[in-house]
């Protein structure tokens, strides 16, 4: 149906054309270099004016449309603009070939490496019947079409296509036309409790940490490319039960509201009073800032449904949310050449709307195991202590036995802890994870902004 409203136009580009490029350009170009060929000199310089003009006009356009007044405003887009005007060239190697073969190869040691941490897990979803008792019997909250219109006006043209290969920018500009058609997916998944089967298969893109990448197994994060409509129930399904989510408000990320800063602002207040007020005794602060290994990926399919059974959402949500974890597959997808399918058996798909939310659900109990001394703030958190002693040593332990029973692994190699004191009194002793001793360290820019030691 979509190869009969909109049929694919084949268009001829290449990877290093400037983004003012333009087939008509490419015309003239061509008539150019064919007039030069053939020895036909007034016929060329004619072209070769042409074509100056049209790119000088092409770069002018593009400068207005993409970078005029945002030197003050946007510097960093003002800049990238001026960097693509001026043919600068970026140092980005990758680990990608030519060969078909090689690709292919590639995508499925980026697909085995991304599955790694699932090797010998099995699907384990709890029963309707065992946490029925927690949830809401109640009629499910449906969206308006008015609702859906908005969110469909709302996508962004320039995200990438899933796998039903619908493009979101047809969904934005038709969203009058199509919202009708939307709306009743929408509310055949809600009712049915069923998230459509070939929304669960996503397009992973590897995405390089760091440039140019060399190590296959640590060196990618993977991003999962869903199709539009998915995210459209998935966005809409927020809207409408945010309010059962009791998500503690100590929760800064993924919060609407909420943000680096907040967090910071959260904490800042008492770091300052411990470690300028001396007249309470108190000397200092010893900071914790805990990191979680593949933190989406682990989280467990039945503790999470469990979890989100104990919020008292309605049974038609905890069954749609059920549906939306079970049988997910993925692919890896290299430079147009797809990886062999793997399974989901765990974690939340990194790309979903819904899935931020899922993972502070997952670790919004996680503070009741640290004792009361420690001023927890979720995956980071801050111990704020007497004297010249630290015991931020157990409350560790203590988030180290939360992730063993939640299924989850601290990485002890990017948690760091720092000590905060303007007086003379000794540092704590090093904090560890196991046999691994923690880095501390005088500042940390993970959050922006940052904060050091001074």
């Amino acid at each position: 149906m979509l190869d009969e409203a909109l049929p694919v136009r084949t268009v001829r580009a290449h990877c290093t054309d400037k983004p003012w490029m333009t087939p008509n350009i490419k015309a003239f170009i061509k008539a150019r270099q064919r007039a030069f060929t053939k020895g036909e000199t007034p016929k060329y310089k004619s072209l070769h004016a042409k074509v100056t003009k049209l790119i000088s006009n092409a770069k002018a356009t593009y400068y207005k449309s993409k970078a005029e007044g945002n030197h003050q405003s946007n510097p960093a887009k003002w800049y990238k603009t001026i960097y693509k005007l001026a043919a600068a060239t970026e140092n980005q190697q990758s680990l990608s070939s030519p060969d078909h073969a090689d690709l292919m190869e590639i995508a499925d040691r980026l697909q085995r490496s991304f599955t790694k941490p699932w090797l010998g897990i099995q699907p384990d979803l709890p029963r309707l019947q065992a946490v029925e008792h927690l949830l809401k019997d109640s009629h499910p909250p449906l969206p308006s079409i008015g609702q859906v219109k908005t969110v469909l006006k709302h996508l962004n043209p320039r995200k990438a296509i899933g796998s039903d290969n619908i493009p979101a920018w047809c969904l934005k500009r038709y969203a009058e036309e199509l919202a009708q058609v939307v709306h009743d997916i929408v509310l055949a998944s809600i009712v049915q409790c069923k998230y459509p089967t070939s929304y669960k298969h996503a397009i992973i893109s590897p995405i390089p940490k760091i440039r140019p990448p060399t190590d296959l197994d640590n060196d990618f994060c993977q991003v999962s490319v869903l199709p539009q409509l998915a995210k459209v129930i998935k966005k809409l399904q927020l809207q409408l039960n945010k309010s059962s989510f009791k998500i503690k408000t100590n929760q800064h990320a993924f919060m609407s509201g909420h943000s680096t800063m907040s967090a910071l602002t959260s904490i800042s207040q008492n770091w300052f009073d411990s470690t300028d007020n001396s007249s309470t005794g108190r000397q200092g602060v010893h900071a914790l800032f805990v990191d979680f290994r593949k933190a989406f990926d682990l989280v467990d399919h039945k503790i999470l449904l469990d979890k989100l059974a104990d919020m008292n959402v309605t049974r038609s949500f905890w069954l749609l949310i059920m549906s939306f974890l079970e049988g997910r597959t993925q692919q890896v997808n290299l430079q147009g050449v797809l990886s062999f399918t793997a399974s989901c058996p765990a974690g939340v798909p990194q790309g979903s709307a819904i899935s931020p939310t899922l993972f502070n659900i997952h670790i919004n109990d996680m503070e009741e195991n640290v004792s009361e001394q420690a001023c927890v703030n979720t995956i980071k958190y801050a111990s704020i202590r007497l004297g010249e002693s630290s015991d931020l040593q157990s409350a560790l332990d203590s988030v180290q036995s939360w992730a063993v029973e939640n299924k989850m692994e601290l990485n002890a190699k990017k948690t760091k802890d720092m000590w905060i004191n303007f007086t003379e009194a000794p540092p704590p002793l090093p904090l560890h994870i196991g046999d691994a001793i923690i880095e501390r360290v005088d500042n940390l820019n993970s959050w922006e902004p940052g904060f050091k030691r001074t």
